[in-house]
C-alpha cells in the first residue's frame, strides 16, 4: 500500500470515529434532556397532587340571616331548596372535557356542597348559557310616596331611591325610580347571581368548586381587592365569597373572565342579557366589578326600579342571601401570609356600627360619580322591605337615611319601630367610608366598592 493510500485510510477511519463519536455523544445528551423532562413531568405532577389533596377549612363566622326563600320552579331555585333539607351530598356531574379531578377544597359555608366537581384549569369555550326564564317581579307604585316626604331626615342627599314591600311587591316610597345612575359595586349583585346561576347549570362544565386559576388581568383590577398572587388559584363559591363580603373588583373579574370562556365580554353580554330577562329595561353593563369607565357614559348604570326587580329575583337564592348577610368571612389558609379577614362595607349588618334591626343584605357601592348607594333588604316581624338608594355624599349619611327609610316604611304597613332601635347618630364620613382588614394591607383605593 503506498503512503498516499495509506494516508487517505486513515483519515477515513478519523473521520468515522468522529462520527460514532458524535452520534455517542448526541444520544446522551438526549438521553440526559428527556431525563430532565421526565424529572420535571413527576415533579409538576406531584405538585398538582399535593394541590389537589389540599383542604382549605373555611369558618362560617356569622350565623345565617333569616331569609325568606319563596319558591320559583324554577331548577336553581330546586336545587337551593333541596340543598337546604339535607340533599346537599347528591353529586351534581360535570362536564368531563375540563377535567373531573376534586378540588380537594370544602365547600364555602352556606353554599351548596357537590362532589364529583369538575376542576376546568382553562376556561370552557364551548360553554353557551342558555335563556333563562324568569317571572318579572311586578311593582305597584300605586300609592307610593314621592321624592321628598316629612319626617324622612336626609331624603334631598339621595339622587334616586325606592322603598319595595319585597311580599307584595307594592312600593312605598319613590325618588327619580327611572331615572338611570351610576351604581357602582351594586354591579356585583348581578355578577354574583349570574355566576351562580351558571355554576348551578347541569349544562354547564363548572360547579361551585371548579378551580379557577388566577389571571394577569384579575392582578390588576383596582381596588377594593383580595390582592391575587400569581400562581393561586380559587374555586368559584371562594370567588363569590370575595365578590360578596369583601366587594372585591378582582374576584368580579376573576368570575367574569373565567365563566366568559377567557373573555370578561361574553360574561358582561351574558350579564347584560339577563337583566332583560328580570325586566331591567334601563340598564347596562360594561364590567363586572362597578369601576367607573373613562367617561359617566361608560359606567355601569341602572335604575332602584330595575335594581328592585333584581334583588327579587336575588333574594329566591338563599345560600347568595347568607353571603349577603356577613360581616366577616375568612379567605386563604389562616397559616397564609395573605390571608384576609374579609369585612363587609355594609355597617347596616348585625353587629356594625351603624347596625340596623332587621338588615340581612344586600349590597353596599361607592364611586365618586355614583356616590354612596347601597342595596338593604331588612327583615322584621316576617315582613320584608328592600330600600335601594344612589348617590350620597357619605356612607354615615347614607345609613341613616337607609335607617329612617325602614323604620318609616314598616310603621307604614303596621310593623312597630324596634323598642331598642340603633342610634341614628352619625359618624364621620371618612371613619364610615374607610376599609377594615386585619392583615398589614390597607384598601385606600375610593374609585370603587
Amino acid at each position: 500500500m503506498s503512503r498516499r493510500a495509506m494516508i487517505i485510510l486513515i483519515l477515513a477511519i478519523l473521520a468515522v470515529h468522529g462520527i460514532l463519536l458524535w452520534l455517542v455523544v448526541a444520544t446522551g445528551e438526549n438521553e440526559q434532556q428527556s431525563a430532565e423532562i421526565r424529572k420535571q413531568i413527576a415533579e409538576e405532577n406531584a405538585l398538582l397532587s399535593e394541590m389537589d389533596g389540599e383542604v382549605r377549612s373555611v369558618e362560617q363566622t356569622d350565623p345565617a340571616p333569616d331569609v325568606r326563600t319563596p319558591d320559583t320552579g324554577g331548577s336553581a331555585g330546586k336545587q337551593d331548596a333541596a340543598s337546604s333539607q339535607g340533599a346537599a351530598s347528591q353529586p351534581k356531574t360535570g362536564s368531563a372535557s375540563q377535567g373531573a379531578t376534586s378540588s380537594g377544597r370544602d365547600p364555602v359555608a352556606g353554599l351548596p356542597a357537590v362532589k364529583d366537581k369538575p376542576v376546568p384549569s382553562v376556561p370552557s369555550t364551548t360553554y353557551v348559557r342558555r335563556s333563562k326564564k324568569t317571572a318579572i317581579p311586578k311593582l305597584d307604585f300605586s300609592g307610593a310616596a314621592r321624592d321628598d316626604v316629612s319626617g324622612l331626615k336626609g331624603i334631598a342627599l339621595a339622587t334616586t331611591g325606592i322603598l319595595v314591600d319585597m311580599d307584595t311587591g307594592k312600593v312605598l316610597w319613590a325618588k327619580n325610580p327611572s331615572k338611570p345612575v351610576p351604581i357602582a359595586s351594586l354591579t356585583k349583585i348581578m355578577t354574583i347571581m349570574l355566576a351562580y346561576e351558571i355554576a348551578m347549570d347541569d349544562a354547564s362544565p363548572y360547579t361551585l368548586q371548579s378551580l379557577i386559576p388566577v389571571t394577569t388581568e384579575a392582578i390588576n383590577t383596582e381596588a377594593s381587592k383580595v390582592y391575587f398572587k400569581k400562581g393561586e388559584m380559587f374555586t368559584i363559591d371562594e370567588l363569590l365569597v370575595a365578590a360578596s363580603v369583601r366587594s372585591a373588583n378582582d374576584a368580579a373579574h376573576l368570575l367574569a373572565e373565567h365563566l366568559g370562556g377567557g373573555k370578561a365580554d361574553k360574561f358582561i353580554e351574558d350579564m347584560n342579557r339577563r337583566a332583560k330577562e328580570v325586566g331591567m329595561t334601563h340598564t347596562t353593563y360594561f364590567n363586572a366589578h362597578g369601576l367607573p369607565g373613562k367617561t359617566k357614559a361608560l359606567d355601569n348604570q341602572s335604575t332602584p326600579e330595575d335594581l328592585a326587580r333584581l334583588c327579587l329575583v336575588f333574594r329566591n337564592y338563599e345560600p347568595l342571601m347568607t353571603l349577603a348577610g356577613k360581616r366577616t368571612a375568612p379567605f386563604r389558609d389562616k397559616s397564609s401570609p395573605d390571608y384576609i379577614l374579609l369585612q363587609n362595607h355594609n355597617n347596616l349588618l348585625p353587629g356594625a356600627k351603624n347596625a340596623t334591626t332587621g338588615v340581612n343584605g344586600i349590597k353596599t357601592g361607592f364611586t365618586n360619580r355614583a356616590g354612596f348607594c347601597v342595596a338593604a333588604s331588612c327583615r322584621r316581624e316576617g315582613r320584608n322591605l328592600l330600600a335601594i338608594v344612589t348617590g350620597f355624599p357619605s356612607a354615615a349619611d347614607r345609613d341613616v337615611f337607609v335607617r329612617v327609610l325602614l323604620d318609616w316604611g314598616y310603621e307604614k304597613i303596621g310593623v312597630a319601630k324596634p323598642k331598642a332601635a340603633a342610634s341614628t347618630k352619625s359618624t364621620s364620613t371618612k371613619s364610615s367610608s374607610s376599609s377594615t382588614k386585619t392583615t398589614s394591607k390597607t384598601t385606600t383605593n375610593k374609585k370603587g366598592r
